[in-house]
């Protein structure tokens, strides 16, 4: 096992979201590496359409704030339209 690939099994030991500041969303994520993934999407995404006065949007990989429970019933909607 890679160095990456045993850092990916720690940081699953817990509950992940995609963590969208400006609007403060948050999107369960199905791994560590899967909220990485969307969040770097989110920020390409979003990149460069910034004017001056635009509210701060940036998303990031972050621990899920709420219970396993919930975490489970909001991961079903991963990445689906209009979720």
């Amino acid at each position: 096992m890679t160095t990456g690939e045993r850092i990916e099994q720690n940081a699953n030991l817990t509950l992940w979201c995609v963590h969208v500041l400006g609007p403060d969303d948050v999107l369960a994520a199905p791994s560590h590496n899967a909220a990485v993934t969307h969040a770097h999407e989110l920020n390409k995404a979003t990149f460069g359409r910034v004017e001056q006065n635009d509210v701060l949007c940036f998303a990031y990989a972050a621990p899920w704030p709420h219970s396993p429970a919930s975490h489970a019933e909001s991961v079903k909607d991963w990445l689906k339209p209009n979720a």
